[in-house]
């Protein structure tokens, strides 16, 4: 498919890049690379939210360059695009398994997260071992929330890790749930 798809739009005039997970061995980058223009190695979500996710960091800063390493290994440089994560999930307390009533897993912007510590009175916690924001808080009904996130400073130690790693192409996943002074970096 990626082979038909790039041929055609080469003909056109036009560029392929393809969005690849990170850390999966059974993915054949080696191959998507050979007709892609470039791979946009989405290097987040080590937790995320829903079936089979469970609080913690969204890319710690060990995983996060251990998958450029590896990338480097099948991608060529020139074609690895490094993809940043910039949002954050809410994942409410299970009790025995199971969510509260009414209560889901969500997606939430780095405001969303600023905004649910302010309102709880929680603190944001830089957390040491995986260099990710991280709050705790009680909602009003008294169910435990754990949000982590990735913010701007969580960012720019990414980039500069893979700087050093030779990566100078950066795509950002999602736009709109930014934080904002992400740009001046």
């Amino acid at each position: 498919l990626l082979a038909d798809l790039s041929q055609d739009l080469h003909t056109k005039g036009m560029k392929l890049y393809v969005s690849v997970p990170a850390g999966n061995p059974e993915f054949p980058y080696r191959a998507a690379g050979d007709v892609a223009d470039g791979l946009v190695l989405m290097n987040y979500d080590e937790h995320y939210s829903g079936v089979g996710g469970s609080p913690g960091p969204i890319a710690s800063q060990d995983w996060f360059t251990k998958n450029l390493i590896e990338a480097k290994k099948v991608i060529p440089l020139e074609k690895l695009i490094c993809a940043l994560a910039n949002y954050g999930y809410d994942w409410p307390e299970r009790k025995k398994g199971r969510l509260p009533p009414g209560e889901r897993d969500a997606v939430v912007s780095v405001q969303d997260a600023w905004l649910a510590a302010r309102d709880s009175e929680a603190e944001v916690n830089f957390d040491g071992a995986s260099l990710n924001p991280h709050i705790t808080y009680l909602d009003e009904h008294d169910h435990r929330h754990d949000i982590w996130f990735m913010d701007a400073v969580t960012a720019l130690n990414e980039m500069r890790a893979a700087r050093q790693l030779g990566i100078r192409t950066f795509a950002l996943w999602r736009l709109g749930s930014e934080d904002r002074s992400l740009w001046k970096i």
